[in-house]
C-alpha cells in the first residue's frame, strides 16, 4: 500500500514527488527477536534449512509479508553466531591471555549461554583498577552506546578524576539488561 510517485516538471526540468502514501501493513524495522532467534536455532538443530524455517515463520504469522525480518536476516544471524563461536570470541580470549602475561592484574570474565554462545564479558586492566582504588568512590556507567555487531550491549564503567579527566575502570558487554547480567 505504500507508494511514492515522482514526476518530472517539464518547464523546470526538475523532478517532484507527485504522490506519497506512507501506509504500511508491517513494521518498518527488520529485526529478529531473541525468541525468533531461539526458534530458528531449534529448528536448525534438527536439520531444517533456513528457507524452510522462514516458511515456518510465514505460516505462523499468516504470510510472508507479515514476517518482521527477511531470509537474509536469518542467514546474517547464523553467520554472526558462527563468527562468535568459532572466531572472534576465541581471538578475544587469546588476546586477554597474551595481555595477562604483561599485566598480572588484568581481570576478565565471561559467561557462556545457550548454544555455547558468549553472552556476558567484563575486563579491566591493572591501571584501571589502580584508578578505581583512588577515584572509585562513585561509579558511573552509560548504557546508551547501543549494541555491537553481536547484539551485545556495550557498557563502560567510569568516573572523573581530580583533573576532570575520565577514568575508565572496566568495559562490559552483556546480552540482555537483566540484574543477573549486571552482577
Amino acid at each position: 500500500m505504500a507508494e511514492m510517485r515522482i514526476k518530472r516538471i517539464t518547464s523546470d526540468r526538475k523532478w517532484c514527488v507527485a504522490c506519497f502514501v506512507d501506509d504500511h501493513n508491517h513494521g518498518l524495522d527488520r529485526n529478529m527477536s531473541d525468541v525468533d532467534i531461539a526458534h530458528m536455532n531449534n529448528l536448525r538443530e534438527v536439520g531444517i534449512s533456513i528457507p524452510k524455517v522462514y516458511q515456518s515463520f510465514a505460516m505462523q504469522v499468516g504470510g510472508f509479508n507479515l514476517v518482521r525480518f527477511t531470509k537474509q536476516d536469518m542467514h546474517n544471524e547464523v553467520r554472526k553466531q558462527r563468527a562468535l563461536q568459532e572466531g572472534d570470541v576465541n581471538a578475544t580470549l587469546r588476546i586477554f591471555e597474551c595481555v595477562a602475561r604483561d599485566d598480572k592484574r588484568l581481570f576478565w570474565r565471561y559467561e557462556v549461554g545457550d548454544g555455547d554462545r558468549m553472552c556476558d564479558m567484563i575486563w579491566s586492566d591493572g591501571r584501571s583498577q589502580e584508578d578505581y582504588q583512588v577515584f572509585g568512590d562513585v561509579l558511573a556507567f552509560n548504557t546508551t552506546y547501543g549494541r555491537n555487531k553481536y547484539n551485545l550491549q556495550v557498557i563502560v564503567l567510569f568516573e572523573v578524576n581530580h583533573h576532570n579527566q575520565t577514568c575508565v575502570f572496566a568495559t562490559v558487554m552483556i546480552s540482555c539488561e537483566v540484574q543477573e547480567s549486571y552482577k
